[in-house]
């Protein structure tokens, strides 16, 4: 009923995994007892996807292997039924399109007539879904930390001129830092995309007002400020939106 500064900061900094908990319990479900008993690739990706964290966070794997059994589901539900858009317009890309309401339409009703012919049931397109992600898991290596969202998900923020300085370019970056959030919450985060800035402010109000930036002012990698924000930024601290006090002055004459 009532909220403040910190309530408001709290939604934009969510990054529980509503969208994806059904998803969990799918591929739980797919991996049953009988499923993994002689796939040890499945009994792995069982052991590892059991425990549900419940959030995007970066230490999160249950939630990274989800995601990917998800995204394995839609590649073999819809590449078949999107081929003719495909051939006809080879720039065509289902990823801009909400796919989540037939998706799961498919998985409910289960047609099959809309069912590649090379399974028998929607129950083997979800086994090989999992077996795809199964794969996925395998091909990161013994590494447990290697699973982590955080490890897929860094951030990737580049200065303008790394690009084209190739041996002193990543001195100008900004750190590789595991981040929390997704792209189907509202912590919306990835290594490309995400909130340029964090505000929450009301009029008259401005001393409790907070400002998160990914970086500081200032352009040059040598400034003292070029990453001030930064890790309040990436770890969800309130930082003041109004400034402190005055510590340098810059005098323009002519």
């Amino acid at each position: 009923q009532r909220f403040d500064e910190r309530a408001l900061q709290a939604i934009q900094l969510d990054d529980r995994a509503l969208f994806l908990q059904p998803w969990h319990a799918r591929l739980l479900a797919v991996l049953t007892p009988e499923a993994v008993a002689t796939q040890p690739a499945r009994a792995e990706l069982r052991r590892r996807a059991e425990v549900w964290e419940g959030r995007a966070s970066p230490e999160a794997v249950s939630y990274r292997l989800v995601r990917e059994f998800r995204q394995a589901v839609l590649r073999r539900a819809f590449g078949p039924i999107f081929a003719p858009c495909v051939e006809a317009m080879p720039d065509f890309d289902s990823r801009r399109l909400h796919l989540e309401p037939a998706l799961q339409a498919l998985l409910r009703e289960r047609p099959l007539h809309l069912l590649e012919a090379r399974y028998a049931s929607w129950d083997d397109l979800l086994a090989a879904a999992a077996d795809d992600t199964a794969a996925a898991l395998a091909a990161l290596g013994s590494d447990p930390a290697a699973a982590t969202w955080g490890t897929r998900n860094r951030a990737a923020i580049r200065h303008p001129l790394s690009a084209g300085l190739p041996f002193v370019g990543r001195w100008l970056d900004l750190p590789a830092d595991p981040l929390p959030g997704d792209s189907d919450l509202p912590r919306f985060q990835s290594p490309a995309n995400g909130a340029s800035e964090r505000l929450v402010v009301a009029p008259g109000r401005e001393a409790e007002g907070i400002l998160q930036v990914p970086g500081g002012q200032s352009g040059h990698p040598l400034s003292p400020y070029y990453q001030a924000g930064h890790a309040a930024w990436v770890r969800g601290e309130p930082s003041p939106f109004l400034p402190g006090k005055t510590r340098h002055t810059l005098t323009l004459a002519p």
